[in-house]
């Protein structure tokens, strides 16, 4: 193709428009030929690091969209043009034409420039560009190319696409698969589409491998041409208004199917970007799973349990009862609390389980003022029948605290339905390593040595009715965002199963509550934020390795101690262990609903909440299932202000309502307990 273009007839000037000087050779070319047909321009050279090219073209197109001011660092200032079709379903039609001089350019201009070809991270457009000439005005736009992508590669299908006007519909099978929030890659609120559904965690279904990477590439990020203010989704002016109900109708979930939306194709950050150009309302997402105002389970269940994220729940601020940090990780203001209170005990009412794990709750204590009493308290306020009110466990020891974090694991119940018979503390590993420097990224940081877990909550119950027990332990495993020593001992953070960081922690943790909870006789449920995927290594030692080759290792981690580092009891030795067997419990969500989630990060979905039974449980489960209620909705009805408001008096749409009470989904389980052995 080069060759062709290099034959052909060339004109030779010296063009001064302002400062610029004019190339003295340009080489008449189409959109289409410097485009090409593969992942790069054939003007460059990628393979030998030239991303520009040498020669200088003379090209035309149709303004479809114009970018007056830079979007972050990656969307410059300059305009998208597209010429008519080739026919060529290989070759893009449209490309970015990087330039601050737009004075008197409108979309729908008809222009003819001359610039240079360059492939700025994997996006080609023009550069250098100079004599821009308007050759008409008022030109129709050339119509959206309806996106037809292949699931196989949806990237390379997208490519095809650069620098286009297109359209989703239906028929292009794109869903949200990541909800309207915070984009930590680009720094700015924004949303992702996936092709045929939403992407699952590559760790979800099947077991953990170096030879596995997360996939962004197949994603395609909605953007705004500007930076989304605060609290809006630009391009869905009504998104969050209200319906009278305190609540709203325009709302995007994941896995809804889009219909619709019109923009132009960017490429950055190692993605795909969609940057709307039409304004989209409540029609333009299908809802394949809509909102559900209580779970829905089958029918024959007697008690129900449920766990419950409560999303940092801290009240210390407002009512001066501290936990033993004396830190405030949750609503900044009293405005905020009483958003996540009202949000929160609404939906907890709703779920209308009998035994209730709750995480992320402060670890304040258990008298007045403290946080388990005032959120039992505003569930009650909600609940009409004194029978069905909630109580709280405390510890028997009459301790002012479970463990020594700002946050701790609690559990509710109702007494007309179980009687509490025992109340145990089951103390999770720490982690007392060696400190060092690490390098995370470009950035230097300090490992301290010492990690810590919340302890286990696990309390037997008596099935009120019957001489059944029933064992529930509600657990908290170390977050994936925290560095421990196997992740940071070659001196760099490292991540290279994507299992997060303290995998090996969570094991031990994993290990240590499948220990303690063999010595307790009868029916046993594991509920919590394991902070693990459901094929991770840590789920695998709780229920099986199935899904695991038989050469898959895990491994606790090293330096592990149950209490202090002088006093307590050493578990793993300078190595860690690796561990071999599974307790052998069913992930009873997984296994009625196999690509059910509870949780969103990025740009995938799966499941990191969990009720996990005892083998002997089994033909009690009448059903169970995450309730969809906060993982798929939109951070901005979110009660935090943070990314939320442009100031004090300009904020998103927020309800108190139950979408949004938290992070993460409850996972509810039925039983009959007839069937309890």
């Amino acid at each position: 193709m080069r060759k062709n273009l290099l034959s052909l007839a060339v004109s030779s000037a010296i063009l001064v428009t302002g400062c610029s000087v004019q190339p003295t050779q340009v080489i008449p070319s189409s959109i289409q030929q410097l485009q090409g047909s593969g992942a790069f321009s054939p003007m460059v050279d990628v393979q030998n690091k030239i991303y520009q090219s040498k020669d200088t073209y003379r090209v035309e197109g149709v303004i479809t969209a114009i970018q007056h001011k830079s979007l972050g660092k990656d969307l410059k200032v300059g305009f998208f043009m597209q010429a008519p079709s080739d026919n060529n379903p290989k070759t893009s039609d449209g490309i970015f034409v990087e330039t601050t001089n737009l004075d008197d350019l409108k979309v729908g201009n008809l222009v003819s420039l001359q610039a240079r070809v360059a492939e700025d991270y994997k996006w080609t457009k023009l550069v250098d560009v100079s004599d821009i000439k308007v050759l008409k005005t008022n030109v129709d736009l050339p119509k959206p190319e309806v996106l037809r992508l292949d699931s196989s590669d949806m990237a390379q299908s997208l490519e095809r696409y650069e620098g286009m006007l297109v359209r989703v519909e239906k028929s292009s099978d794109l869903f949200v698969t990541k909800n309207f929030g915070f984009d930590y890659g680009a720094k700015r609120n924004n949303l992702a589409l996936s092709y045929k559904h939403a992407l699952l965690h590559p760790n979800q279904l099947t077991a953990p491998s170096t030879k596995k990477k997360i996939d962004n590439e197949n994603a395609l990020v909605v953007e705004s041409f500007e930076a989304a203010p605060r609290g809006e989704i630009v391009w869905y002016p009504t998104f969050g208004e209200s319906n009278g109900k305190e609540s709203s109708d325009n709302y995007i979930r994941i896995n809804d199917l889009v219909d619709g939306l019109e923009g132009v194709i960017g490429y950055s950050y190692g993605q795909y970007r969609l940057y709307v150009t039409n304004e989209a309302n409540s029609k333009n997402f299908i809802h394949t799973q809509d909102r559900q105002a209580q779970p829905q389970l089958k029918k024959g269940g007697d008690l129900r349990i449920a766990s419950f994220n409560v999303l940092n729940y801290f009240n210390s601020p407002y009512s001066k009862v501290k936990n033993p940090l004396h830190q405030n990780r949750g609503a900044k203001t009293e405005e905020e609390f009483k958003l996540q209170s009202g949000k929160i005990a609404t939906a907890i009412a709703n779920m209308n389980a009998d035994i209730v794990g709750l995480m992320e709750i402060e670890n304040n204590g258990f008298d007045q003022g403290s946080a388990v009493e005032d959120l039992v308290k505003q569930i009650n306020s909600k609940i009409k029948d004194p029978k069905e009110h909630y109580a709280y466990v405390k510890p028997s020891d009459n301790s002012q605290f479970i463990g020594g974090d700002a946050i701790s694991n609690q559990l509710l119940y109702k007494k007309d339905k179980v009687t509490l018979t025992n109340y145990r503390i089951i103390k999770m590993p720490t982690q007392y390593a060696p400190d060092m420097r690490y390098k995370d990224g470009y950035r230097d940081k300090f490992f301290s040595g010492t990690v810590h877990q919340r302890d286990t909550v696990a309390v037997t119950f008596k099935v009120n009715k019957t001489n059944k027990d029933l064992t529930v332990a509600v657990n908290h495993l170390k977050s994936k965002g925290s560095a421990c020593w196997e992740d940071v001992q070659t001196g760099r953070l490292v991540d290279a199963d994507n299992q997060g960081s303290c995998e090996n922690l969570r094991v031990a943790g994993a290990d240590v509550l499948g220990q303690e909870l063999s010595k307790i006789q009868g029916a046993k449920v594991i509920l919590g934020d394991l902070n693990s995927y459901g094929n991770e290594d840590p789920i695998m030692v709780l229920t099986n390795r199935h899904n695991a080759p038989k050469d898959h290792v895990i491994k606790t981690s090293a330096y592990t101690y149950i209490g202090s580092r002088d006093e307590g009891t050493p578990l793993y030795g300078k190595t860690g262990k690796v561990i071999d067997h599974s307790y052998g419990y069913t992930n009873i969500v997984a296994q009625l609903h196999p690509k059910s989630y509870s949780f969103s990060f990025k740009n995938h979905i799966g499941t990191l909440d969990y009720i996990l039974v005892s083998k002997d449980m089994l033909p009690s489960v009448v059903d169970a299932t995450d309730w969809n209620i906060n993982a798929g909705e939109s951070t901005l009805f979110e009660y935090a202000n943070k990314y939320n408001c442009k100031n004090s008096k300009q904020c998103s749409h927020r309800y108190y309502d139950i979408y949004r009470a938290s992070d993460h989904d409850p996972a509810v389980m039925d039983l009959d307990t007839r069937k309890l052995k």
